[in-house]
Parts: structure tokens; sequence; C-alpha cells
């Protein structure tokens, strides 16, 4: 294998695979880059056996071939390259990388030990606007379970079937749901459970620059293509829990609040509440709602009063400060409803604007005596 390229690319594309290399592993292989010299594109590819990435340039090398090096030593070299073309070359596995001023060497893995990287089927492909994808995936990936009891839980759900494309993630503890129109991929797929990893990695992908995101449906496998990128992620095994039975539908109690006002408060008052549950009293009183925590280890006190619009029942609530924070940080609008129940029941939470088919469902801390 012999090719010249830019250190500047070569460090592009070592850092978009770098994405599914493990920062562990038993398998010394999966440290490695797989790097392919084809006749007309050179290819560099990683995986963790979850997901893979591979990535390609169009290329003529001097010289066909393959082989895997260890990718982060390989990416610290290239870092500390100034921009400059480079020349790489390997032979049974040993790898060189000529400059003007100096040479690496490092040996290798031989190709063939690498794990088989899926073909990506761009007949099957069918697009989707990237910007709805990342819309779907920032609203619900911060609620996935990180239990692996369940596994199920630690993957997004993903439904494509109906005329809307609904995404779900719930660690049980808080559910965020969003949906959208969905004119091409219904039909395409049964509802599958996708690892966050895999969602987030091609969010990253897409940056600021790509329009569309390309999907490949498998029947245990996902693969998403973003330009000359692909993402291949294996699907978590089902079912998923019935997210529409845990939503409940009759909170009769409705409180109406600023959401920039309400995260600021929560914020400040967290500050001073028990570090392991991070627990912020909600007291809802007519039009008015006071945000309290205690922090017995440290004597501390805080308390904060918000104007809103409440008209029901006084009530005292529970939250983890950390939960209701991530859920406003993806409500859109100015105000957000809270509908309630009880003080031992769940939450829902969505914008008060409703220009958008998103909620989240939080549960409720014991409030302590």
């Amino acid at each position: 294998m012999r090719f010249g390229i830019a250190t500047s690319k070569l460090l592009e594309l070592l850092n978009i695979v770098l994405g599914a290399v493990p920062s562990k592993s038993a398998l010394p292989i999966l440290g490695n880059v797989l790097i392919e010299a084809r006749d007309k594109e050179i290819q560099f590819a990683a995986t963790d056996l979850e997901i893979s990435i591979s990535s390609l340039i169009e290329a003529k090398p001097d010289k066909t071939g393959s082989t895997t090096i260890h990718a982060r030593t390989l990416a610290e070299i290239v870092r500390e390259l100034p921009e400059t073309e480079i020349l790489i070359t390997a032979e049974n596995d040993r790898m060189e990388i000529s400059t003007k001023t100096g040479e690496f060497k490092m040996s290798g893995i031989p190709a063939d030990e690498f794990p088989r990287i899926a073909e990506y089927n761009s007949a099957k492909e069918i697009t989707i606007p990237a910007a709805d994808f990342i819309r779907m995936v920032r609203k619900t990936s911060f609620a996935v379970s990180v239990d692996e009891s369940r596994p199920a839980l630690n993957g997004m759900l993903w439904q494509t079937a109906g005329d809307k494309m609904i995404m779900v993630a719930t660690d049980g503890h808080r559910l965020a749901k969003v949906a959208l129109e969905n004119t091409k991929l219904r039909g395409m797929a049964d509802d599958i459970i996708v690892p966050p990893k895999a969602m987030n990695a091609v969010v990253k992908l897409i940056g600021e620059t790509h329009k569309e995101v390309g999907i490949v449906f498998g029947d245990k496998n996902v693969m998403f293509r973003v330009g000359s990128t692909v993402i291949s992620s294996k699907l978590f095994e089902g079912p998923y829990p019935n997210f529409d039975q845990v939503i409940p539908t009759d909170n009769d109690k409705r409180l109406i609040v600023n959401k920039d006002d309400l995260a600021s408060a929560v914020r400040r008052v967290s500050i001073l509440s028990n570090s392991l549950t991070h627990q912020v009293k909600f007291s809802l009183g007519k039009n008015k709602l006071q945000l309290s925590a205690t922090n017995v280890d440290m004597g501390g006190e805080a308390k904060e009063e918000l104007p809103c619009e409440y008209k029901d029942e006084k009530m005292e609530i529970g939250y983890n400060a950390s939960y209701i924070e991530e859920i406003l940080k993806q409500t859109d609008g100015g105000e957000v409803v809270l509908e309630l129940s009880s003080p031992v029941s769940a939450g829902i939470i969505y914008s008060a604007d409703r220009t958008e088919d998103y909620l989240c469902l939080v549960m409720p801390l014991r409030l302590a005596d």
C-alpha cells in the first residue's frame, strides 16, 4: 500500500472514525483503524462491535493494499505534523509515514483480522432532512437509561411506520417523546431501538454543512450516510415498553410559567439542594410558584419565588433539578406548561405555544419531612 495525502485531510478522516474506537477493549484489533487503498479511493474504518464508522476520499493510490494501525497513536502523530503532503506506505503490516523532514514507523495487525464492516446498499437508501434528525435526537437522547439491567431502555425507540415518525427515550424516571411529519420513512421499517452513541455520532457528523442524512434499514442494524461517511449500528432487541400507557391523560392541574425564568431559578436554588437527590421543592399557590431546597450537610437553604399562571389547589411536589433543567433546555417557546395530578404522580411538561409535537414526562421525588 502506498499513497500520498495532506496532513489535514488525514487528520480529518482519523477524527471521524475515532468516534468508534473504544477507549478500552480486550481485543487489540478494535484499537486499530483499518486503512484500505483501493483503485480509486482510500477508506478509513473503525468499530467497537456496536457501531462502526467508515469514511473515504477519492484518490488514486500508487499501490493498493490494506492494513490496520493503532488509531490513537496514529492520530497523535498526525496531529503534531505541520500542514504538508505526506507519504504513507505499508508492507507486511508495517506502516511508514514519510515527511520532508522525517519518518515514523509503526507495526500493525493484518487487515483480515479486522471485523467485517457492513456494506452500505445505496439502492435501499432513503434520505431525510438533517435538521429533522438532529432535532429528534437532541430532544430525546438525554433521557436514555444507563442502567444495563433493562437493555431496551439503553436505546432510543424510533417509530417510522405511521404518518409521523416518533422518537422516544426513557430511564424510568423521565421520558421524552418527539414526533415529526413522516413523508419518506413511512412503512420502511418496524420499530427499532438504536444506541444513543450511534445517533449522537450522526448528529456530530452532520455539523453545519450537510442538509440530508441517508438511511438504510437492515434486519439487525441501521446505517446512516452523511457525505462520504457511513455509520453502521447494531440494534437493541425489544420489546420497548409501551410508552403511551405511562403518559397520563388526566392530569387536571395546569401551571404555566416563563421557561427561561424557571430554568434560571431551578439552577440557582439547586446549588443548595441535596447532593445525591438534587431535589428542588415546587410549592404551587394561586398564580405563585415557590422553589426551595435544603442541604443538611452544609446547613444550606434556598428559596425563590416566580410569577406564574396557576388556579388550582395548593400543592407541594419535589423534582430532581437536573431532570427539569434538561427538559427545559430542549423545550421550545417562551413559556412551558406543567400538567400535574398529585405529589406522587408523573407530571407532563411541554411548550405553551404547542408549535412542536414534543412532551416530557417526569416522575416526582418523595419530599423530605
